[in-house]
């Protein structure tokens, strides 16, 4: 009869910690004061006061969430405009990455306690110290936290590397390249040997996007028509991609292409012709036989992974938006991927975007209130990070079973119901709106297609991914003098020793500047 008893209570314990883990330790903020929060989130549609998610949340954590409905179109504007007035949100976001030392310099930033985000917020912690290490000195400025940084999970992929497939084996090559000496042969067959068999000189081996598979193979994380500056690491010294000494050795190798007919003479205007921005008509239309243009996914063919559908059926997947426009315009083709090139000097490697994309910061009053930025963390990270997928979806997309549903929660696939697989943003309206994403490794079956294309490994990231003032005042005549150097010393208007006085012009017109803060901010920031 004791032995009954004590397993009974021991069935109550492990009952009563279910429940516990599941509504996230319900009560444990009931004896704490309530308190009032203005948070300002990603919102595309305005949070409905009374949103049912909003008010779970503001019971769960005893706490009442002003939520601010901004128009994401003029949003810096709004915040601006708001704070200007004397309005500091307790709890925003910054979209902008530049905005940050802004605010920091208005003094309506605060500053986030030492081990403040390990402790309340450590699932969000965790997250980015495991898969975005070195991502957190981007929310320091002069060495003191002022920013969590929001990292993109999906852009650890690099840009694609695509072939015709069906030239190559009309050519007689057997695979893609692995080295930019073998891509330069099969770029100049491609070129000079008909690969498309019409008899006439019409084929080209690459145009623009292609030219980052070898920059990338010098180590350069360029891509042609980035509007943003890409910074690499030599030695002790960090220095703008657009005046890296490699770049010089790859641009008298597109430069003998370009004279040689192997680089389409159009690569100026480009590979889209209009339309959708990801699409390479040249490529599409059998002009080129190599693209980096657009991103992993709009390649993906149709019928590649199995997607399922809300009743649990698993069907072919649809294709990307340059596959589709590919089944359209040239349903015979057919196209394979590579790996980035590894250059003479055993360099491999290819631009990769940015994955730092914005902000979340306090207002300067809560830094004197420290249990209300403990209790924002610990909402933030609850929402962003949980543990509890069941738990964490809710706070991102509303009810199970209610808005959306689980179609594989293996692969965290999810279906929405209808009405709300119509209605873009309605878990805003509902409240569903604290949280950002995290870089959590992507399990999606469309990103198990781009781990088993390899597209995870060889990016080439900027060390900085933020804007500092020196940017911002120089940035845009900066690379106006970057794209005019390549096109002039890729089509011959300038020959390739003319970038040696090119580099001494780009620095004494601001990039010397840029490069003294940047190593500056580097050093002050980046933790060993």
């Amino acid at each position: 009869m004791k032995r009954d008893f004590r397993k009974l209570f021991l069935v109550m314990l492990a009952g009563l910690f279910v429940i516990s883990m599941a509504w996230g330790a319900p009560g444990s903020f009931a004896k704490e004061k309530r308190i009032k929060i203005n948070w300002v989130p990603y919102s595309i549609q305005p949070t409905d006061p009374n949103g049912e998610i909003l008010k779970w949340i503001e019971e769960k954590f005893n706490a009442d969430i002003d939520v601010w409905n901004m128009d994401e179109s003029k949003f810096d504007e709004m915040v601006s405009l708001r704070m200007a007035a004397g309005e500091i949100p307790d709890f925003f976001r910054i979209s902008k990455v530049a905005n940050l030392g802004n605010y920091v310099n208005q003094g309506v930033a605060a500053v986030i306690p030492n081990g403040y985000l390990k402790k309340y917020a450590p699932n969000i912690y965790k997250c980015i110290q495991e898969n975005a290490p070195g991502f957190m000195d981007y929310g320091r400025i002069n060495g003191k936290m002022y920013g969590i940084p929001i990292v993109s999970p999906t852009n650890i992929f690099h840009l694609p590397l695509v072939y015709r497939e069906d030239w190559l084996k009309k050519v007689g090559v057997a695979k893609a390249p692995e080295t930019l000496a073998e891509f330069e042969k099969l770029m100049y067959k491609f070129a000079k040997e008909d690969p498309d068999g019409n008899g006439k000189k019409d084929t080209y081996g690459l145009s623009n996007t292609g030219m980052a598979a070898v920059f990338g193979a010098f180590g350069v994380p360029l891509n042609r028509w980035a509007k943003d500056d890409y910074f690499v690491k030599r030695g002790n010294r960090i220095l703008n991609a657009a005046v890296a000494p490699e770049l010089k050795s790859a641009l008298a190798l597109l430069h003998k292409w370009y004279q040689d007919g192997v680089l389409d003479p159009e690569f100026i205007t480009g590979e889209n012709t209009g339309g959708y921005w990801a699409l390479s008509h040249a490529f599409i239309n059998s002009r080129i036989g190599f693209s980096c243009s657009g991103n992993y996914y709009h390649w993906i063919p149709a019928g590649d992974y199995s997607q399922v559908t809300p009743d649990g059926k698993k069907i072919p997947c649809d294709p990307g938006a340059i596959a589709k426009e590919i089944g359209l315009v040239n349903p015979a083709m057919k196209y394979a991927f590579g790996m980035p090139l590894q250059g003479p000097n055993g360099q491999r490697g290819i631009f990769q975007f940015n994955r730092l994309m914005n902000f979340y910061a306090f207002g300067k009053q809560v830094e004197k209130d420290r249990a209300k930025m403990a209790r924002i963390l610990q909402i933030f990270d609850f929402a962003s990070a949980s543990p509890d997928l069941d738990q964490r979806y809710r706070a991102q997309w509303g009810i199970q079973g209610k808005h959306w549903v689980w179609v594989d929660k293996e692969h965290e696939e999810k279906n929405f119901l209808p009405p709300y697989d119509k209605q873009d943003g309605y878990n805003h309206r509902l409240g569903a709106c604290l949280w950002s994403d995290m870089p959590f490794p992507p399990k999606q079956m469309r990103e198990q297609w781009a781990y088993q294309h390899g597209l995870n490994k060889y990016g080439i990231e900027s060390v900085i991914q933020f804007s500092l003032p020196s940017m911002v005042k120089y940035g845009a005549q900066l690379l106006k003098m970057r794209d005019q150097m390549l096109i002039s010393i890729i089509t011959g208007d300038k020959p390739v020793e003319w970038f040696d006085q090119y580099v001494k012009d780009y620095m004494r017109a601001g990039g010397a500047e840029v490069e003294k803060e940047v190593n500056q901010w580097y050093k002050a920031n980046h933790k060993k």
